[in-house]
């Protein structure tokens, strides 16, 4: 696909994704559109937020889908159900995209997405907030690993590098991340927007 073309897909889907989440957070009583169409049928919602959980982790473990933006429309869909379910299946999915980068090295893709990363790094040269992280990432990453994932992970744009599924395969490449250790500090890092949604919806005042 056309990297332009690429952007401004994931640019619209993000503002649909924006709008969403905005409607559950302030207007909607917190359930989503798909949970109160279910319970409204007496349906149980617990397979459905598994499986959708489930179908986002392997999407998200794929480099240059924008699985990120299809969890916040989920998130949206689903309500505090899905809010937790997608925040727990991020880690999940980045787990899954690091084992495919300890175990297949020599993958052509993992030599595309570094050379990617690489230029990235020597493309920083501006002020811009996504140039900050960059350096800060390429400076730290030997003797703070970790960081640089946190960094990475939030950094504005990084579909540049395959998005969620290429970091988690580049880390995986790398041999600086125990797999344990990488999906704890997943947990907290790719938390915020969760967080923030269950905030707002549990905290809004009632009528």
């Amino acid at each position: 696909m056309n990297p332009t073309l690429m952007l401004w897909c994931r640019r619209l889907l993000a503002i649909v994704a924006l709008t969403a989440m905005l409607w559950l957070v302030f207007f909607a009583d917190g359930k989503g559109l798909v949970m109160n169409w279910l319970e409204a049928r007496g349906a149980s919602p617990f397979w459905v937020v598994l499986i959708t959980a489930t179908l986002y982790a392997l999407a998200l473990a794929v480099p240059f889908l924008p699985a990120v933006e299809l969890g916040w429309m989920v998130m949206a869909a689903l309500g505090t159900p899905g809010i937790l379910a997608i925040w727990m299946a991020t880690p999940l999915g980045l787990l899954i995209a690091f084992t495919l980068g300890q175990n297949l090295r020599d993958w052509p893709l993992i030599q595309q997405l570094q050379q990617r990363l690489a230029l990235a790094f020597q493309t920083a040269t501006d002020n811009r907030l996504r140039s900050r992280l960059l350096r800060f990432a390429e400076h730290y990453l030997a003797t703070h690993p970790y960081w640089v994932l946190v960094v990475l992970v939030n950094l504005p744009g990084n579909w540049i590098i395959g998005g969620g599924g290429g970091i988690g395969i580049l880390a995986g490449a790398s041999g600086l991340y125990h797999p344990v250790k990488f999906a704890l500090v997943l947990i907290p890092a790719t938390g915020v927007v969760a967080v923030a949604m269950l905030l707002g919806i549990h905290t809004r005042p009632t009528a």
